[in-house]
């Protein structure tokens, strides 16, 4: 369409006055991409002042021609209250609307608040449901909480070997808080066959990251090898 490509070269070149001008005029003509980043431009001050309201405004237009990251973004304000009343309800429609249409983010966004019950009934098998299928996708967010939720059996049935699998694949993505756990995992045997050696790697791998838990657990190590 006459105008996104301008958009888009502004965008890149950060001529952010320019991109909204061009993305503002195919808005207005109800184009969704267009109507979405015109929300994005408000909603990151660039270009245009601060401005949550305006972007939840762009945000819904789009939203209502089922552009799935605009239900995304919307949903979140929704949750925070920014630019909108707070709705804890409201935000969980526009995640199911999402995640529904496959995106990953809303997907682990709506198994999160079936989780704790935040503007739907809490129900440990939904929240199962869509945490596993955003961890399919490669979420890591949902990786880690499907990780947690087979560990302690709070929404779900404990399952270790389960929990350790979503732990993995998070570790293997980089994460270290999951490279933390598959340390501890394999340090006392649950979930994995226990092994020292390969614990002792993953928690180095944690901990080169930053994560404090991971340079902890490896000093208590170092001091239990010098005991014996």
């Amino acid at each position: 369409m006459a105008g996104a490509l301008e958009a888009e070269a502004a965008f890149q070149a950060k001529n952010y006055t320019e991109a909204y001008k061009e993305w503002m005029a195919l808005a207005q003509k109800g184009d969704a991409i267009a109507q979405f980043n015109v929300g994005f431009l408000y909603s990151r001050e660039l270009g245009v002042p601060l401005d949550y309201s305006k972007a939840a405004e762009w945000w819904d237009k789009a939203a209502d021609q089922d552009m799935a990251v605009a239900e995304l973004n919307l949903g979140l304000l929704y949750s925070w209250g920014k630019g909108v009343p707070l709705d804890d309800t409201k935000a969980a429609e526009l995640w199911r609307r999402a995640a529904i249409q496959g995106l990953s983010e809303a997907q682990q966004y709506l198994g999160y608040v079936y989780s704790v019950g935040k503007g739907v009934p809490q129900s440990g098998a939904d929240a199962t449901l869509w945490l596993t299928r955003a961890a399919e996708q490669g979420n890591v967010d949902a990786q880690i909480n499907l990780g947690a939720a087979y560990l302690t059996g709070e929404i779900v049935d404990k399952n270790p070997k389960l929990a350790f699998h979503w732990y993995e694949k998070a570790a293997q993505l980089n994460n270290s808080k999951a490279q933390f756990n598959v340390g501890l995992m394999y340090l006392k045997g649950v979930g994995v066959e226990q092994n020292a050696d390969v614990a002792v790697q993953w928690l180095k791998r944690s901990a080169a990251q930053g994560y404090h838990g991971a340079e902890e657990a490896l000093d208590r190590i170092q001091a239990a090898l010098k005991k014996t």
